[in-house]
């Protein structure tokens, strides 16, 4: 093999390769990168048994052939080398890989190309297509609502769902059962066949932080029963699927409140931020609000730092009451806002339903926390 890149184009390869290439991707290879001459382009792929990437760049062909590179000196390599093109060369019977760029050379160990799990490609099954700009905003706006650990694989992913196949939206659904965030999209086109998946938190992180924001394109869905497959632009992302049956979220969202509130998102989210710096304990971040006609008093204490206490104008309706939430589950929606103003629908002892001014299609639950106040 005989390649020559442009510097910048094998270090945004590496870039996208970056999360999935750091760990062992068989039994017998740590974290590696598989390289490949492919229809006059190269082919990169980093594998780890959850998630597979691959994808494809231009260089200058010398000479075809295929390598596999441990990828943690690699990546550091690329992104240190001082020149603009970077050449690589290995020769067909050997296991040493040369890289050169500028007056630097480097010569790193390669692996068996055998021994790398390649990743697999699942041809057009069931599929649906949308933008990729909905499709980042479906992950963004849930993702951090599910479970960060896997005791409950269920709740460590999040659902993806269209009803039926003329159905023309789509739904990301994530919850860790002390809260969850709901958010649809229009697509224009339907889906081949209905969907009901549940996929790993980490598998949508890649997703998000790979999708065009500067030039939004078409974003390709393809599943079976235990893979997802994402690809847009020259990427190619597969997953498992998380085995299991997601409870029906639509119960979840109180169908009747007693009173509601409209609430400044700036005010709001200063107010919890301050006032969370006192209710921080091990286990619970405890702030209790105290709803009136015409203000909420936030206040948390804590018997070793001691008190806070705000005051935030609201617009309120209904019958005054005093409710406690997660203070995390709370700021963490509101940093996930936009628009002017938060919208709460309140139960006495039940859960807040929070919407926002200008995300009709955006829907945020949490369950109150029981105090002996």
């Amino acid at each position: 093999m005989n390649i020559k890149f442009p510097k910048a184009n094998l270090q945004k390869a590496i870039n996208v390769l970056q999360k999935v290439s750091q760990n062992k991707t068989s039994s017998n290879l740590p974290g590696s990168i598989y390289i490949t001459t492919k229809n006059n382009q190269v082919e990169l792929q980093g594998n780890d048994f959850e998630l597979g990437i691959k994808l494809t760049i231009d260089a200058e062909i010398l000479e075809p052939g295929t390598l596999v590179v441990a990828s943690r000196y690699f990546q550091e390599l690329i992104r240190k080398l001082p020149g603009e093109t970077i050449q690589l060369s290995k020769p067909e019977d050997g296991n040493s890989l040369k890289i050169t760029s500028g007056s630097s050379e480097f010569n790193l160990v390669t692996l068996h190309p055998d021994d790398f799990s390649l990743v697999e490609q699942i041809h057009d099954q069931d599929h649906v297509t949308m933008d990729s700009q909905a499709m980042k905003e479906l992950i963004d706006l849930t993702n951090y609502a599910a479970a960060s650990d896997d005791d409950r694989p269920v709740f460590a992913g999040a659902l993806l769902e269209i009803k039926d196949a003329n159905d023309k939206e789509v739904t990301m659904v994530a919850t860790d059962t002390h809260r969850m965030a709901v958010k649809k999209v229009t697509i224009d086109e339907p889906a081949t066949n209905p969907m009901r998946v549940i996929i790993p938190t980490k598998a949508l992180a890649e997703v998000s932080r790979l999708l065009p924001t500067d030039n939004p394109s078409v974003i390709k869905i393809i599943w079976n029963r235990t893979q997802i497959v994402f690809i847009f632009e020259s990427i190619y992302i597969i997953s498992r699927l998380i085995e299991g049956t997601y409870p029906e979220y639509e119960k979840v969202i109180p169908a009747q409140f007693d009173s509601s509130a409209i609430v400044d998102r700036k005010d709001f989210a200063g107010a919890v931020d301050r006032v969370s710096l006192l209710a921080k304990d091990m286990s619970y971040n405890v702030i209790r609000y105290d709803w009136s006609e015409v203000q909420v008093t936030l206040s948390s204490q804590n018997a070793e730092i001691g008190m806070a206490k705000e005051e935030i104008p609201v617009e309120f309706k209904g019958t005054p009451f005093t409710i406690s939430f997660n203070g995390r589950y709370i700021s963490d929606i509101l940093r996930h806002s936009t628009g002017d103003n938060i919208h709460m629908y309140l139960k006495q002892n039940g859960p807040v339903v929070i919407r926002q001014d200008n995300n009709p299609n955006y829907t945020y639950v949490v369950t109150p926390v029981r105090t002996n106040a």
